[in-house]
């Protein structure tokens, strides 16, 4: 997960929407519904591939191209895919990389009052 955040970090620049996404919990980032749309069909296919049907598609179609939908399935089967490889070789994250990126997040959650900020102690 903490490659994903920092990918995206990266790409977006927005720190609170990344501890948000990290946090799974999406109402504290400012995401649009085309965007929240979009992010519950990707956890669906994450969490219950075997359930995504013709329909879950159809309701993407009205706000995303086809393009856009293929764009999201490969890229949760890509983060799928390398998730499953690491921890089939037992890959953890470098112990200063993980401390680095949970010092970061309570920051980040801090700053916006969340209660989702943890004593660390």
């Amino acid at each position: 997960m903490v490659s994903h955040g920092e990918f995206l970090r990266a790409v977006t620049r927005d720190h609170a929407l990344v501890a948000a996404l990290q946090q799974d919990d999406w109402s504290l980032a400012e995401l649009d519904e085309k965007d929240r749309a979009l992010l519950n069909f990707a956890r669906k296919l994450n969490d219950t591939p075997g359930e995504i049907s013709a329909a879950d598609i159809e309701a993407l179609r009205a706000a995303f191209t086809d393009q856009n939908i293929f764009d999201t399935v490969l890229i949760v089967a890509y983060f799928n895919l390398m998730n499953r490889i690491a921890d089939g070789f037992g890959v953890v994250p470098e112990p200063e990389k993980q401390e680095s990126h949970e010092r970061h997040l309570r920051e980040v959650l801090a700053a916006h009052n969340s209660p989702l900020v943890a004593d660390p102690q």
